[in-house]
């Protein structure tokens, strides 16, 4: 019996006796763990986030959960958590007139003075700042298609005012 096992992206193949058989390797069932964590992340931006829930679907202990994450994604579960909501409060403050407060409960945060305290650690300027200067940008665009994303210029822009006015 021969048998001769190569590696490639997310597969292992096995030669055995003219017989070539794909199964998924260590390093692919990370990937889609780690997958699997995300879009759970998504689907639940509008309530808190236990890390254990995660864990217990990946089937893995929760060291190696967070080590993999962390090197596949650059950051812990928690962290992107926090961003992927953060960045849902970006385009509800941009394309929704709903209040702060609102926005907050929305994203399941329950007090939106500790929600406010977050968007601008991760955005460096407050929500309504954000959403000031997103309307000042809509209105100079002048019917443009506004960008998804808050520029660094825009945030200079706006805090430079708000200091002389």
């Amino acid at each position: 019996m021969i048998a001769i096992e190569t590696k490639s992206k997310g597969t292992a193949q096995k030669f055995t006796d003219g017989i070539v058989q794909q199964f998924p390797t260590d390093e692919s069932k990370a990937a889609l763990w780690i997958e699997k964590s995300i879009v759970y992340m998504v689907q639940h931006l509008d309530r808190p986030l236990q890390v254990a829930t995660l864990v217990a679907r990946a089937d893995i202990s929760p060291s190696s959960f967070f080590a993999l994450f962390k090197r596949r994604i650059g950051s812990s579960p928690m962290d992107y958590f926090t961003r992927l909501r953060m960045q849902r409060a970006r385009r509800m403050l941009e394309g929704t007139s709903l209040s702060i407060k609102a926005i907050a409960f929305e994203l399941g945060y329950r007090d939106s003075l500790y929600f406010s305290r977050v968007f601008k650690s991760i955005n460096q300027i407050a929500p309504s700042d954000y959403r000031a200067a997103q309307k000042e940008r809509a209105g100079r665009a002048g019917g443009r298609r506004k960008e998804s994303h808050f520029s660094e210029n825009s945030v200079r822009k706006h805090l430079r005012r708000a200091q002389f006015a």
